[in-house]
């Protein structure tokens, strides 16, 4: 199936540098994370082999961690089912959400990580259960592509999908909230029809995927979570976000792991400003992963510096 994600936007080809620039451009908007005093001092490793029998709990992120697009790392194979057969608790803490649960749950185990749905927690499932927990009333439109099942979403939506026309527009206006899913196929027309909209009428917009970016092989590519922080600056709206680095998602692996203490749960993420920022806050341990993931290349002490945001150990890879 051919990647639909957008790769540039306004003349914008995103890469590691220019992505971090904007996580700091929305710093404010983001948890406020440990203050400098209580910053770990990292620990350069080679690979995650020395703490694998340090924690109880280990959450991986995924992409740039256990795969880039549809290419998993073998390594990362190797260390998943290594934890197992050690008896740790091993979970994936992803923002996907253009995929369904059971369909993502089907690709990493396609890929080759041995997970079963209680495993998984995505940003999708988590808005999923926020939907079914507090009813949205009214009609809702939910940007998605046909491929992502939008139809499990408890609640009564129509899609918004390309190409931007008068009816699109139309329906854009009497909407009474947004879910922004996926930015398969989304473009600068379909950004100036839902900033309009919301302009003209602010509603509530929810995006279930944070992130700016995400690596897919050898390129980044532009998500959600960059169109609706340019959505709240261009309408004043403020997005309801699911998924890293917000509370919600690290909370919801706590309680699965009620018995566990935090520090005994190793955060391990590519992106300091959503995997380590969300997983500091939870309390928990952080593992920054650097080789092919959002900071690749990037001189990683200085962006530590720059944005405070410190893991407790670095390794190109698990």
């Amino acid at each position: 199936m051919i990647d639909t994600h957008p790769i540039s936007f306004n003349g914008i080809t995103p890469t590691p540098a220019w992505a971090f620039h904007q996580y700091e451009q929305i710093r404010r908007w983001l948890p406020a994370g440990l203050p400098t005093s209580e910053q770990p001092g990292p620990v350069t490793l080679e690979d995650m082999a020395p703490l694998a029998d340090r924690f109880q709990v280990y959450v991986f992120d995924a992409f740039g961690v256990l795969n880039a697009g549809p290419r998993a790392f073998p390594a990362a194979i190797q260390r998943f089912r290594e934890l197992q057969r050690m008896g740790k608790h091993v979970q994936i803490l992803s923002n996907a959400a253009t995929a369904s649960h059971a369909k993502l749950v089907e690709k990493y185990r396609r890929m080759g990580f041995d997970i079963t749905p209680e495993q998984l927690i995505s940003s999708r499932w988590l808005l999923e259960q926020s939907l079914s927990d507090r009813g949205r009333e009214g009609l809702w439109g939910v940007i998605a592509p046909e491929n992502s099942e939008p139809d499990t979403l408890p609640l009564d939506w129509q899609p918004v999908r390309p190409p931007v026309t008068e009816q699109l527009k139309r329906k854009l206006d009497s909407y009474d909230g947004l879910i922004m899913l996926s930015s398969e196929d989304w473009n600068e027309e379909m950004q100036a029809a839902l900033e309009a909209t919301l302009t003209e009428r602010p509603r509530p917009l929810e995006i279930a995927n944070p992130d700016l970016v995400a690596p897919r092989g050898d390129c980044l590519t532009l998500e959600p979570g960059f169109f609706a922080h340019r959505a709240r600056q261009a309408s004043g709206v403020q997005p309801q976000f699911y998924g890293k680095p917000y509370a919600p998602a690290f909370q919801a692996v706590l309680e699965r792991f009620a018995d566990v203490p935090p520090g005994q749960i190793l955060m391990v993420g590519d992106t300091l400003h959503t995997d380590i920022l969300g997983g500091q806050n939870a309390g928990m341990k952080t593992l920054l992963v650097t080789a092919e993931g959002s900071l690749q290349g990037m001189d990683i002490p200085r962006c530590i510096a720059q944005s405070g945001i410190a893991p407790d150990f670095i390794a190109p890879e698990i």
